[in-house]
């Protein structure tokens, strides 16, 4: 028995050291969220308008557009990942006006744990420091993504000198290029579908959570700003009536209740032509100025509400 352990620990101890090293390798890759976690560290206190959300507003709204903002949104980062940046920064927003939120078709209805996205919640544990819903073992990168993966990321990075960076330095999505776009009538009714849900179950929940962000920002006097993102109609034509009827309705009560929140819903808006638009429901950089600067217009337009 003595003999096998000992054979075991010789044949495991290569393994693990691999898997160290590896693991070791891919953490020093310059990531969007090491990025995020690094400018809010150095610079939440400079920010006065936050964006936080999922990939319709990180690849939707440029900072730059707006006057002293960052973009702490991600792709498929849900409520509870936006709560808890907020709360890991609570002592920094000391110039804090606004938070803007989307609220969108899937927003009531999952969570990034729900979603073929669930393994970006090891990025939040090991860059961001926030607690995720994974098991420790989970929250680890060679774990967390599949060996082709990791091994195409060491060879990027250490090899061709490509990091995984793709925001800008305020925290915009540069990827999705008018371009590079893709077919508007073909990934609509595959994306409504894809974010049309199978179950309820989390509805109550995210309600619960969107009004802990709100009473969190009225504690400290902050303004709410909630929209509905714009789409292209072959992915708003595509959407179950009852689930956007509900978080229509969900979104349009919230927003009465509160007085320093306010709710705009640009689903269907105008103004957004098919050259916007990167995919069915993303926005291209001619798209994320538009919606950058018409957000900009509504922040002034509450503003100046409050001031009458």
């Amino acid at each position: 028995m003595k003999k096998f352990v000992q054979y075991l620990l010789l044949f495991l101890t290569p393994i693990l050291v691999l898997g160290l090293t590896l693991e070791l390798l891919i953490r020093r890759i310059p990531n969007d969220y090491e990025f995020k976690k690094d400018y809010l560290d150095h610079h939440a206190n400079e920010i006065s308008t936050l964006f936080l959300g999922s990939s319709h507003v990180y690849y939707g709204i440029d900072p730059k557009y707006v006057k002293a903002s960052f973009n702490a949104s991600y792709i498929s980062q849900s409520f509870d990942y936006d709560l808890a940046i907020l709360k890991k920064y609570q002592n920094n927003w000391s110039k804090l006006k606004y938070i803007v939120l989307p609220v969108d078709y899937f927003s009531l209805y999952g969570l990034l744990e729900d979603s073929p996205e669930a393994w970006r919640s090891k990025n939040y544990s090991i860059y961001y420091h926030i607690e995720t819903h994974h098991k420790i073992i989970s929250d680890t990168e060679v774990f967390g993504n599949k060996l082709d993966v990791n091994l195409t990321r060491l060879y990027a990075y250490y090899v061709k000198g490509q990091a995984d960076t793709s925001c800008s330095r305020l925290g915009w999505g540069q990827r999705y290029t008018a371009r590079t776009h893709k077919n508007l009538d073909k990934t609509g009714p595959v994306a409504a579908a894809r974010h049309t849900a199978k179950t309820n179950k989390r509805f109550e929940q995210n309600i619960r959570l969107l009004n802990e962000i709100i009473d969190f920002a009225e504690l400290r006097k902050i303004k709410v700003l909630l929209f509905t993102s714009p789409a292209y109609k072959s992915y708003i034509t595509h959407l179950r009536q009852s689930q956007l009827k509900g978080t229509l309705s969900a979104i349009r009560q919230i927003g009465n209740a509160h007085r320093l929140t306010k709710y705009y819903n640009l689903l269907n808006d105008s103004s957004f032509k098919a050259n916007d638009f990167y995919d069915a429901d993303h926005l291209n950089e001619y798209g994320a100025k538009k919606l950058s600067l018409k957000i900009t217009a509504l922040l002034l337009k509450e503003k100046q509400h409050m001031q009458d």
